[in-house]
């Protein structure tokens, strides 16, 4: 883990994700290491289409964010992740 890589809005496009997949009937969660700074953190995506009586079914793109809730050095007040995102793509 990179406890010392300073806060930064940033994505790469290069950056590849392994993520475990876990899901209820609400909610699909994501959970694996940051790309960046390698921190473990999660995404929540609904199984519902937002709006819309649909569940999900089909392979999504979507931008999933560093949520690991480690204070990296000169992140913004609030903000306890590194500040990375990236594009993610999984059976939704």
């Amino acid at each position: 883990m990179q406890d010392n890589v300073e806060w930064a809005e940033v994505t790469d496009s290069s950056w590849t994700t392994k993520f475990h997949r876990e899901e209820d009937d609400l909610r699909i969660r994501f959970t694996g290491p940051c790309p960046r700074c390698e921190h473990l953190t999660s995404t929540d995506v609904p199984r519902l289409i937002p709006g819309t009586p649909v569940l999900r079914g089909e392979v999504e793109e979507f931008t999933m964010f560093c949520g690991c809730g480690h204070p990296h050095p000169n992140h913004p007040d609030g903000d306890n992740s590194c500040g990375a995102y990236w594009l993610f793509e999984a059976e939704l």
